[in-house]
């Protein structure tokens, strides 16, 4: 039995947010037969039904065949962008492949009276469909729901079959956590302390966060945990951390985050977005609607507690279209993403994404200065978008309007039409090591010359050195930062300087592990530090300067070249430094081989298979 994970940014032609999550299971050797779950997250517009409702029978063959339907939908908030399309599909009457579907939402928001939402909640409870809205109950807000609505007095009533939160504000009992041995549900959650919450003023309607902390992926049809499958291997899971401004936190409790009092009504919309974190295996990824910088700055501290690359999340999808009342600095550095996606139409009326937003992405603290620009302190984040923003004289594709290394999807020849882009993770490569070819590279290199040099690695140092590798920009810095750190990890600090002047030098005029090494070594010791300290710090500068030039293929060979060089020049004896660098090249390859961590594939709006498409391999 044997997993895999799809996830589809749809291009909707416009403003709008959309995608679909797959998670496959093909059966052999689980004693079932195959499987498939499948999310819906946000419908775009109204008019982008017809299009969404099209992308999806033909990415999904078992839609197309009538042998499965959609399993969960999802609106991030009630914005026409995300709200509408889900309206629309729910609408349609010539398929029933939303038919029966399970849908998560907000709950009942201030403005339940206002015509979308309305609308929206009869599209669900169309005659003829067997739809749950699991979320029905659900106040979006922390003040009482007795709202009027066609002079009829609205209150909460029961829906069948589904689970009241484990204690029900307003009187309700206890009710014990069940669901599937292998996906295991979240401690109970608490209401947060202070004035924040009133639970009288919510009597008989669930509390704001109901969803924190709640898988949706494996659901009945009542939107309870599933007791099966009980799979082996796990599968993919999804998992609410952020609603109605409450994020999940480290205490299994939700915090609630606002940005204020005097918060404007579209932020206050903004802000009380769904997030959700999708974990398969190692692999993880973060969507999150338009939900904004002040809930993000918990989300990334829920997400990586320790603030290490081991617990990065690989994949982000800027909130809201990249906009710039999101995806800051610190959230990005927190997150420390390989990839982040911008759903963003052609010329949409925000200009999205933000200068702000493409600025960080490159590795800047905000917006990217203007000619001549300095060199970017941080390391730029790989930016994919589904639509070209052009502004004044047009880009030549695939670069898009964002910076150097954003690409957009769709076909690379005028005109420049955008399309979709999708994520696949297979099972094998769900299993790899979560820090990445590169950090594992850095990891083993140092490892495995400390290891054969005698050198006693502090516990920090590997860590350090990896945040050092991830977070640093050009080459040149990159070389100074990680020498500089390993260095001073090991008690030879006043060799740094030296060592990066040497190393930083001879990168500039010859450019190789070849040169750097031996003047790094040089320069170190002769400064002061020991022979094995000075061999360490020497192996890490040199791979890191080829880190950036080499293919990843090459990357096991030159662990292998920079221990076995860096321990021959501590005066190791040629038999055990080749030992050494053949051990670095081996772990590199067992934590991080071949075939990448995840592929992002772009796909041109009117040709899903065309031979045109291009695919991106991760690693």
């Amino acid at each position: 039995m044997t997993w895999s994970l799809e996830i589809h940014h749809i291009d909707l032609v416009g403003s709008g947010d959309s995608t679909l999550i797959v998670a496959r299971d093909d059966g052999v050797g689980g004693g079932h037969a195959a499987q498939i779950r499948t999310v819906l997250i946000d419908g775009g517009r109204l008019g982008h039904a017809t299009r969404i409702d099209g992308y999806l029978t033909a990415a999904v063959p078992e839609f197309a065949n009538g042998t499965d339907d959609l399993d969960v939908m999802v609106v991030t908030h009630y914005d026409a962008d995300h709200m509408g399309g889900v309206r629309g599909l729910l609408a349609r009457r010539n398929t029933q492949l939303y038919d029966n579907v399970l849908i998560f939402d907000q709950g009942e928001p201030v403005n339940a009276d206002e015509d979308p939402y309305l609308l929206y909640v009869n599209a669900i409870a169309r005659p003829g469909t067997a739809r749950t809205r699991v979320t029905r109950n659900v106040s979006s807000d922390t003040t009482p729901v007795h709202k009027q609505r066609a002079a009829q007095w609205l209150f909460a009533g029961p829906v069948p079959g589904v689970r009241t939160p484990p204690v029900m504000f307003g009187g309700g009992v206890p009710v014990p956590l069940g669901g599937n041995a292998a996906i295991a549900p979240p401690p109970a959650l608490v209401a947060p302390g202070g004035a924040v919450i009133a639970p009288f003023t919510l009597a008989n309607w669930w509390h704001p966060y109901w969803l924190v902390g709640r898988e949706i992926l494996w659901t009945d049809a009542a939107g309870e945990p599933l007791n099966s499958p009980t799979p082996a291997a796990p599968p993919p899971t999804i998992i609410c951390i952020a609603a109605n401004r409450f994020v999940r936190n480290g205490a299994a409790t939700a915090t609630y985050r606002s940005g204020g009092m005097l918060t404007p009504p579209e932020q206050t919309k903004n802000e009380k977005s769904l997030a959700f974190e999708v974990r398969f295996g190692n692999f993880r990824y973060y969507i999150g609607g338009d939900i904004e910088a002040m809930q993000e700055q918990s989300v990334s501290a829920y997400l990586n507690p320790v603030d290490s690359v081991a617990q990065r999340v690989h994949i982000v999808k800027a909130s809201h279209h990249g906009a710039n009342t999101a995806t800051t600095r610190a959230f990005v550095d927190r997150m420390r993403p390989e990839v982040v996606l911008i759903s963003c139409g052609t010329r949409n009326q925000f200009s999205h994404p933000a200068d702000r937003t493409v600025g960080i992405l490159e590795g800047y603290a905000g917006a990217t200065p203007a000619p001549p620009a300095p060199a970017a302190p941080g390391r730029a984040v790989p930016s994919y978008l589904t639509g070209y923003q052009v502004r004044g004289t047009p880009l030549v594709p695939p670069q898009s309007r964002g910076g150097p290394t954003s690409r957009t999807a769709g076909s690379q020849i005028p005109p420049m039409a955008q399309g979709n882009l999708r994520v696949d993770v297979s099972q094998v490569q769900a299993d790899r090591d979560a820090r990445g070819l590169w950090a594992v590279s850095l990891a083993e290199t140092i490892i495995a010359t400390a290891a054969v040099t005698g050198v006693v690695l502090p516990a920090a140092l590997v860590p350090n050195a990896i945040h050092r590798l991830v977070a640093t920009g050009p080459r040149a810095a990159l070389v100074t930062t990680v020498i500089t750190g390993v260095l001073g990890g090991l008690g030879a600090a006043g060799a740094a300087a030296p060592a990066v002047a040497a190393g930083i030098a001879v990168a500039t005029l010859a450019g190789g592990m070849a040169a750097v090494l031996p003047a790094v070594y040089a320069a170190a010791t002769g400064a002061g530090a020991a022979a094995a300290q000075a061999a360490v710090a020497a192996a890490a500068g040199g791979l890191v300067c080829d880190l950036a030039l080499a293919a990843a293929a090459m990357v096991p060979a030159l662990a292998q070249t920079a221990t076995q060089a860096a321990a021959t020049l501590a005066g190791v004896a040629g038999g055990p430094a080749a030992a050494a660098g053949a051990a670095a090249n081996a772990a590199v390859i067992a934590a991080a081989p071949g075939g990448g961590r995840f592929t992002v594939t772009f796909y041109d709006r009117n040709a899903m298979g065309g031979a045109g498409n291009r695919v991106i391999t991760h690693h």
